[in-house]
């Protein structure tokens, strides 16, 4: 949906998004384990995993991983000679929780983070901070959610002699849920190192009654896109598209990301709940 998940993050990866999201984590829901992957450019790659379960009445637990890294790249001395090849890597893992309030959920996630380049690497650690307000207002016949997010807060990471500040960012935005099977996301990003952008999405549920099936599952379209994605981007970029399948014991969703003249990337991820 065009990364627009401020308000809408839900399932053990609104750990990753915005944690407040996991208040939507109830006594009478199971609880979840997430696996993500995305394929990106250039041999890049993305993993992630995460893990939400319920606590008490008004709260909600997670923990998760994230990985990123690349095929290996060539190595030189200072002098230019070849001296083999190394592979770079980024790693989190972080914990979190979150509380409701009436229609109110506050969250925050701590996570230690590791990058690595060659035989140099650092460490450093970071919190983000949240909240989701659920029907906080009407839109004609849809209920409003509406949520924030500021996340990487937290000192820069030194690799060898250089530091570079974390990607700190806060992002605001809202769910209409226009009717009972659809929803429209909005989201406006604020960077600490770019101008602001927006992005937003679109989700069309397919239960399966429509086809005769007393099975509860749903079948779900979605579109979206990111303005930021399109900068200094030759060709079609920004866009994404994906199709998923919700169940009660298993989610799996697919998305397609057209990235212009840099290729495309893809992204899946699969939800076991128990």
């Amino acid at each position: 949906m065009g990364g627009a998940f401020a308000a809408g993050a839900t399932g053990a990866e609104a750990l990753l998004q915005n944690p407040a999201g996991l208040g939507r984590f109830e006594p009478q829901n199971p609880s979840e384990v997430a696996l993500g992957y995305d394929s990106l450019i250039e041999g890049a790659y993305k993993g992630s995993a995460s893990y939400a379960r319920s606590v008490g009445v008004n709260a909600a637990l997670g923990a998760g991983l994230v990985y990123a890294s690349q095929s290996p790249q060539a190595a030189y001395t200072a002098q230019g000679d070849s001296s083999g090849s190394f592979a770079p890597f980024d790693a989190a893992f972080g914990v979190g929780a979150a509380v409701r309030a009436g229609a109110f959920s506050f969250g925050g996630g701590f996570k230690a983070i590791r990058s690595s380049l060659g035989e140099r690497s650092g460490t450093t650690v970071a919190v983000d901070l949240g909240f989701v307000g659920r029907h906080v207002a009407d839109l004609g016949e849809g209920p409003l959610d509406v949520g924030a997010v500021v996340s990487n807060l937290g000192p820069p990471l030194k690799v060898g002699s250089a530091a570079d500040p974390l990607p700190m960012r806060a992002r605001a935005g809202g769910v209409w849920h226009a009717s009972e099977r659809s929803d429209a996301a909005l989201d406006i990003v604020f960077p600490v190192d770019q101008d602001p952008y927006a992005a937003f999405g679109f989700e069309e549920r397919f239960p399966a009654a429509m086809v005769g099936s007393s099975k509860a599952w749903s079948a779900l379209l979605r579109a979206g896109y990111d303005q930021n994605r399109a900068r200094d981007v030759d060709g079609f970029a920004g866009a994404s598209f994906g199709v998923g399948l919700d169940t009660p014991a298993l989610r799996l969703d697919f998305a397609f990301l057209p990235l212009g003249a840099l290729g495309s990337s893809t992204r899946v991820a699969l939800a076991f709940r128990f």
